[in-house]
């Protein structure tokens, strides 16, 4: 049965306007303050049920197993702005469990407005058995219903009221439910319960004190495969600051005022784009103080960049015992200017900048290590080297690997292009200079990337210059007609020296027999001299691609018969391929060369048509004359990319510009 009460709140509207719509707009926040409020009333656990989405009719529901309220509780406390549970209760610790209290200034309660207009409050007294339920309608609260935004005591809602019973106190707890959410987007609840384990250090808790977000449990545990080095934990011998333990990961030290501190710092092995991540976050009795900073510092600090892949926790209880309150009403900011806090900020300047120096030194061991194991393929090319050549190459190599910044990837690439460039006989002068960099600032860096870019565009043009020697070779061996069978061949198994779109594919075998099936069918009729070879010259493969080559015997000239014949070959290997759904491969498609293709306007109809399927027909005249031109325009491509640069020049003017009269028999 339900019995008539009511309840009554008293304080300005735009109290509520101050402490929870405007401070508290964020889920996360918001629902911190609910949790703490859990925390302080003894819970056990805290279940957060988030909705699927932000439709009409959505709610979030926060639910605890804590003491509860009685009536006169939820009169006294709850609805009584700025209850102080600390003072009014001569304890900074709860009854039953001995926790250390969260909450000191009354006001996280009123956090739901700041995410939603109705917050129903459903809570059961584990002293009493009594079950309350009301509302608090945040539009009347401020004064946009029934103008009320004065002193004046406001009758509350009350749902429901069930007096004390023995055996509803198994059922002590509260429940909140938020309803008329103001959120612009759906919660996502892994994202969700990660930020909210950052606004609490209770791992060393977790048995006692348990949080699920849509049943699932929030852990404040690092993913350690990101994380690259871990203090206190990762001092070597030696480095271990004075006065300093370490336990399960954490290092505890004592200021010089004799307050004590616990901390932990991690550098990532990439940058942090995480907000809720990024920098050093402060706790009190559990609970966040300070938002992730850098203890005020600025720039001109060694190894700054390393920055960027730092976070941190310290637990700092004494922060929140003090008499004066130092910490924002919020809990984003702890006040510095106090002579209480100064001691901290100090040490905390001071351990960040000492980690920064040893996350650079630790940076640079770990590219050497990593170098030493990269260069291992190259051992024969370093043996090659004079002694003083080999140790110089070495340390510039130690140098560059001292750039914290750079991945492991890029310093690859630039420890092989360092090689490469000193074999080749350049960038002797700065490699050199190198050697004898004790750190190597962002000017040499980017001279260094300059040059590699350089010599990337002289390697892949040295190698587009001897393919046009290759195809100027070809050419004068056709018009010839001196084109063997073993160069034919030849040409066959290293077809990416033709053309540069050829230049990722690799001989595909797994095909063997269903091509020599097809073939057999397509290509054979007609007896040993129908032109065919009696087999499929080449079949190549990129990635999800097939390509068929088909290179016609010596003398032989294409007809409509071979190119008809041709096209139902790679149509019939295309369909077979693609029917195999679970297969690598989806695109299909074929090269027919020939001595000659015959003028005739039927099979010039023909090759036309191929083109529309992905086909194609071809003399070798036109297929060396497109390749040739192919590798022409991508080595101007690379001419641009050092067109200032005298070897280049010295390269592009031994190299003839492209030729548009050149004809072919296709053409």
């Amino acid at each position: 049965m339900t019995e008539s009460r009511i309840l009554h709140i008293e304080f300005h509207g735009r109290v509520i306007e101050h402490l929870g719509i405007d401070m508290y707009q964020s889920p996360v926040a918001a629902i911190a303050e609910l949790i703490s409020n859990a925390w302080d009333a003894d819970a056990t656990s805290v279940d957060i049920d988030l909705p699927k989405n932000i439709q009409t009719g959505a709610e979030i529901v926060i639910r605890d197993n804590g003491e509860g309220m009685t009536f006169n509780e939820c009169q006294d406390r709850y609805l009584k702005v700025g209850y102080n549970r600390r003072k009014d209760r001569k304890s900074a610790v709860t009854n039953k469990n001995g926790r250390p209290v969260m909450g000191r200034k009354g006001i996280g309660k009123f956090a739901g407005f700041g995410i939603a207009g109705l917050v129903e409050v459903e809570t059961v007294s584990e002293k009493t058995g009594e079950k309350t339920v009301f509302q608090l309608d945040v539009a009347k609260l401020t004064g946009e219903k029934d103008d009320y935004a004065s002193s004046t005591p406001m009758p509350v809602s009350v749902v429901t009221y069930l007096p004390p019973d023995e055996d509803r106190k198994g059922d002590h707890g509260t429940k909140l439910t938020l309803r008329e959410l103001t959120l612009k987007k759906t919660p996502n609840t892994e994202q969700f319960a990660r930020s909210m384990a950052r606004r609490f250090l209770l791992m060393d808790r977790a048995d006692e004190f348990k949080v699920n977000v849509d049943g699932k449990s929030i852990s404040d545990v690092e993913e350690v495969e990101k994380i690259e080095f871990d203090f206190p934990r990762d001092y070597k011998q030696g480095e271990l600051p004075p006065n300093l333990t370490v336990k399960d990961g954490w290092g505890t030290e004592v200021l010089p005022d004799g307050n004590k501190i616990k901390w932990r710092f991690v550098f990532y092995k990439d940058t942090i784009s995480d907000d809720d991540l990024a920098g050093i976050s402060i706790f009190s009795h559990h609970k966040l103080s300070q938002r992730p900073f850098f203890f005020n510092l600025s720039g001109g600090i060694g190894g700054q960049q390393g920055m960027s892949y730092l976070s941190g926790r310290v637990e700092a209880d004494f922060i929140d015992d003090q008499t004066q309150d130092l910490i924002s009403t919020e809990r984003q900011r702890i006040s510095w200017q106090s002579e209480t806090t100064l001691p901290l900020l100090n040490w905390g300047q001071s351990r960040v900048k000492s980690l920064l120096r040893r996350w650079q030194d630790r940076r640079a061991e770990v590219k050497v290590e990593a170098m030493n194991r990269r260069l291992t393929p190259f051992s024969t090319r370093l043996d090659k080297l004079d002694p003083p050549e080999k140790k110089i190459v070495r340390r510039a190599l130690t140098a560059v690997a001292r750039i914290a910044v750079l991945s492991d990837e890029n310093f690859a690439h630039l420890a092989d292009a360092i090689l490469s460039a000193w074999e080749g006989g350049r960038l002797k002068g700065l490699i050199d200079k190198l050697s004898e960099a004790s750190e190597l600032d962002a000017e040499e860096l980017v001279q260094i990337l300059v040059e590699s870019r350089v010599m990337n565009a002289l390697h892949a043009a040295e190698r587009v210059k001897a393919q046009l020697s290759l195809i100027e070779g070809l050419e004068e061996r056709i018009r010839n007609r001196d084109l063997e069978n073993a160069v034919r061949d030849y040409i066959a198994e290293n077809p990416w020296m033709i053309s540069p779109e050829w230049d990722t594919f690799r001989v595909e075998k797994s095909l063997s027999i269903l091509t020599k099936e097809i073939a057999k069918e397509s290509l054979d009729q007609g007896g040993e001299n129908n032109g065919w070879n009696k087999r499929v010259d080449l079949l190549l493969s990129s990635g999800n691609q097939l390509l068929v080559v088909e290179f016609m015997r010596p003398g032989v000239t294409a007809d409509w018969d071979h190119v008809s014949r041709f096209k139902r070959y790679v149509l019939t290997l295309r369909a077979a391929v693609l029917a195999n759904r679970g297969g690598d491969f989806r695109e299909v498609s074929g090269l027919m060369v020939a001595d000659r293709i015959d003028r005739n306007p039927a099979v010039e109809s023909e090759v036309d048509s191929l083109k529309i399927q992905g086909l194609q027909a071809t003399d070798w005249n036109g297929l060396l004359f497109r390749s040739k031109k192919q590798w022409e325009e991508y080595f101007q491509i690379l001419v641009d990319r050092a067109p200032e640069d005298e070897r280049m020049q010295n390269l592009a003017s031994t190299t003839s510009a492209p030729d548009d009269t050149q004809e072919s028999d296709e053409e």
